[in-house]
């Protein structure tokens, strides 16, 4: 296999919780060494939380954790303990970017803001991301990705009319934000590859996910109108909604946008006369009408016949029915890694397909310092004399 197109780059990668980690398992995935900085005493949030393995806690068993640390070295370092620069000095020096995810302030006092890493390694790019941003007003306030939604506008806009704003779920801006990140350092590694020059990215996981707004933004300014919660309407839109189908919990979402498409539909259905009528008393009739039709039908079976037909549609997927599906399955999106503690799971592939130089998951996530001597010994070139010293005072962990 060709190596991956970041075959060489290396990564130190001080991040947490989602945000951070997505965007390094897309260096990791594509052939960077990315060596993962966390211990015992601060491990990532996230190993701490589910789902778990068999469904029994530990620090080794998220899946959560998993999906975003694949391909990833892990190390366990103390970086409170008054000697982990002896450590973290030489893996600046090695590295090509340090990223972290911290509220701004928690790198500075380990001695690792920007102005300190380019003293050590002059080309060094760092990425920088919280919710907030590095300074402003709110700056130093801690941050989880419900509050990101909501003051980046999503959740004022998700929802019923009738109903309060719901919130997405997951920590919606820390999907978002790892997008812009990637793209930020490609676009500083391009400024290095020219001038020499390292440079400080820094990002407001806010300000990334305002970006999906930009539409009702440029509306309001335009026309003064502000977008509301309009549930599953689509402006313009014959039909658009999701339909009860045969089962326990099972949904089709149906968007019909042109008169070709209303005819389809109604050769999918059946019973055009019915349908034709229910659109001429409106919306809510004619949703009430095709979920008549569709709550008897098998769902898979009716998407079937909707794309034979030209409908655009598509069953509501559970998570099962992901790992399951044979499309996904035919293009080889998921990659069996095997894990020493979860055994062999299912990871998450690219959403994109390199022709010269294919993406490789290259092994499952790092149990809690998994890759401590490793690195220590083989990149950093340290003795299994210092490694011994390193643990006797607390620093490895």
């Amino acid at each position: 296999m060709s190596k991956g197109i970041f075959d060489g780059l290396k990564v130190a990668d001080f991040t947490w919780a989602a945000a951070g980690p997505i965007a390094t398992k897309q260096l990791a995935d594509n052939g960077a060494t990315v060596v993962k900085v966390e211990s015992f005493k601060h491990p990532d949030s996230i190993r701490l939380g589910g789902p778990f393995i068999d469904d029994k806690p530990g620090i080794n068993r998220s899946g959560f954790f998993a999906d975003f640390h694949s391909s990833k070295l892990g190390i366990g370092v103390d970086m409170n303990h008054e000697d982990a620069l002896e450590i973290i000095r030489p893996l600046i020096e090695w590295a090509d970017v340090v990223a972290e995810s911290f509220r701004p302030g928690i790198m500075k006092k380990w001695g690792l803001d920007y102005d300190s890493l380019r003293k050590i390694n002059p080309r060094i790019i760092m990425l920088s991301s919280s919710l907030y941003g590095a300074d402003g007003p709110w700056s130093r306030h801690p941050g989880y990705g419900a509050q990101g939604a909501a003051l980046a506008g999503i959740q004022h806009m998700t929802g019923w009319p009738d109903m309060p704003p719901a919130v997405p779920k997951g920590a919606y801006s820390d999907s978002v934000s790892p997008r812009y990140a990637l793209s930020a350092v490609m676009a500083a590694l391009i400024h290095r590859e020219r001038t020499g020059e390292g440079q400080y990215v820094e990002m407001s996981q806010i300000e990334a996910t305002a970006q999906l707004v930009a539409p009702q933004l440029v509306e309001l300014q335009l026309t003064g109108h502000e977008a509301q919660r309009s549930g599953n309407v689509k402006a313009g839109a014959i039909l658009h909604s999701v339909f009860r189908c045969k089962g326990d919990e099972r949904w089709i979402a149906i968007e019909i946008e042109n008169e070709a498409q209303w005819a389809a539909l109604t050769d999918v259905l059946g019973d055009a006369e019915a349908l034709t009528a229910a659109r001429a008393q409106g919306r809510e009739a004619l949703e009430a009408r095709v979920s008549e039709l569709t709550t008897p039908r098998d769902p898979f079976e009716l998407m079937t016949a909707c794309h034979k037909a030209g409908v655009p549609a598509g069953v509501t997927y559970r998570g099962s029915d992901l790992l399951e599906d044979p499309i996904l399955d035919a293009r080889d999106h998921f990659w069996p890694l095997h894990h020493e503690e979860m055994g062999t799971l299912k990871y998450n592939g690219p959403a994109y397909r390199f022709e010269k130089t294919p993406t490789e998951l290259r092994f499952a996530s790092p149990r809690l310092g998994e890759h401590t001597d490793q690195v220590l010994t083989e990149i950093l070139g340290f003795t299994p004399e210092d490694l011994a010293g390193f643990r006797d005072s607390g620093l490895l962990q």
